[in-house]
């Protein structure tokens, strides 16, 4: 079957395009629905990246 869930690691420029990306569909998205799923990915990214960053700093 298909593997619909990357695990792998990310770069923090990667997790930083992939927030970008993010937060301009949660701005030109009307549907809230679909609105509330992004932000909620967004977030997960974005700590994500936080993390990743975290680890670069030690």
């Amino acid at each position: 079957m298909f593997d619909l869930v990357d695990i792998t690691p990310n770069d923090p420029l990667e997790l930083a395009e992939q927030c970008m990306a993010l937060a301009s569909a949660v701005i030109h998205i009307d549907q809230l629905p679909v609105k509330e799923s992004l932000q909620f990915i967004l977030h997960e990214k974005m700590v994500a990246l936080f993390n990743a960053l975290y680890l670069l700093e030690k």
